[in-house]
């Protein structure tokens, strides 16, 4: 129990993790505006005059004039509220509440409950810590009236119950709201996990077809942006057809992988490596010229020689073609570029 408490209570990198703003500002808008109805029905029979006289009511125009502003930028979207500023907000409406009570001569007046409000709302969207201080504020404004109008048993008693009726209601919604906040987190995290598994390929580790041609567009904006060069590589493993058939698939499946770790080995930071599909491999290689790639093209050819064998112990080998990005050019237009250089390397190592 006192590690779960202390779980709860703990603080974190981000205390609205999982909580939806724009569900926040609907409800901030409405409550605000229940506020001031209440206000409005509640003044014909308790006045605000009864402490300083007409001044009163010039505050209290003041009060509701502010909730109106709340519930127009929460409505209008004038003001982009965030979760700190609802509960600056949440403050400032105790205050205001514990006014009006004053205002209406402080133990009879009913404005008080109205500090329900604020309360339901932070409940709903806070986490513990700014929720806990939330009702220590109720609480004081609550104990008030105690301290101008002198001191009461029954008021006092009356505040103790309300305050402890309110905290159990607190703790349900919290813990409810809490609830759906972990749920929603959750939701995010598996989403995210499957984005991220849709762009790996299963067998090799490495990313997929579909995560290359989403990080081709990423590279060819940054490059054009920064006015980088940008190369890409497109490779296959020579003569795998015949792995496949001499030694089965499972061999096959396993130079495939020793191929995808070599390479990724032999690449700087800023450099991918795709599966792009069978056999075939492509390199992205953000800030690489034609002559930059043409060499780290060579250097993995020679890498993969040494690491990777067939089961008879000869040689996996590699080639590829490489193109760079000029101006103009799209993404599809690279690989294409790319793809034409791989060609010509078959055609060349064919024809010797």
């Amino acid at each position: 129990m006192a590690e779960r408490l202390r779980r709860l209570f703990a603080k974190q990198q981000d205390p609205y993790a999982g909580a939806d703003i724009v569900l926040a500002r609907k409800m901030g808008g409405i409550l605000a505006g229940l506020g001031g109805v209440l206000v409005v029905v509640l003044v014909p029979f308790s006045p605000l005059d009864r402490e300083i006289g007409d001044a009163g009511w010039l505050i209290g125009a003041a009060i509701l004039i502010w909730g109106g502003v709340v519930v127009w930028t929460t409505r209008s979207g004038r003001i982009d509220w965030s979760f700190e500023m609802f509960l600056a907000a949440a403050y400032a409406g105790i205050a205001q509440i514990a006014l009006l009570q004053w205002l209406a001569g402080g133990f009879s007046a009913p404005y008080a409950n109205l500090l329900l409000l604020p309360m339901l709302f932070v409940a709903a969207t806070n986490p513990a810590r700014r929720v806990l201080a939330l009702l220590l504020a109720i609480a004081v404004a609550l104990a008030l009236p105690l301290a101008y109008n002198g001191w009461s048993g029954d008021v006092a008693a009356s505040a103790i119950a309300t305050m402890v009726l309110w905290t159990a209601l607190t703790f349900v919604i919290f813990t409810l709201m809490s609830g759906i906040r972990a749920q929603r987190l959750a939701l995010r995290e598996n989403e995210a996990q499957a984005r991220e598994e849709a762009r790996v390929d299963e067998l090799t580790g490495i990313g997929n077809r579909r995560a290359f041609e989403e990080a081709i567009e990423d590279e060819i904006a940054r490059a054009t942006r920064m006015k980088l060069p940008l190369g890409v590589a497109l490779g296959d493993i020579v003569s795998f057809k015949q792995v496949n058939d001499e030694w089965g698939h499972l061999e096959g499946d396993e130079a495939l992988r020793g191929v995808a770790a070599a390479i990724a080995n032999e690449l700087r930071a800023p450099d991918r490596v795709f599966r792009w599909g069978g056999d075939e491999f492509a390199l992205l290689l953000p800030g690489t010229a034609t002559d930059g790639g043409v060499e780290l093209a060579e250097r993995i050819q020679n890498k993969v020689a040494v690491v990777c064998r067939r089961p008879d112990d000869e040689a996996i080998r590699v080639r590829f073609g490489v193109a760079e990005l000029h101006d103009g050019m799209t993404g599809t237009e690279l690989v294409e570029s790319a793809d034409l250089a791989l060609l010509a390397e078959k055609t060349r190592q064919l024809a010797s």
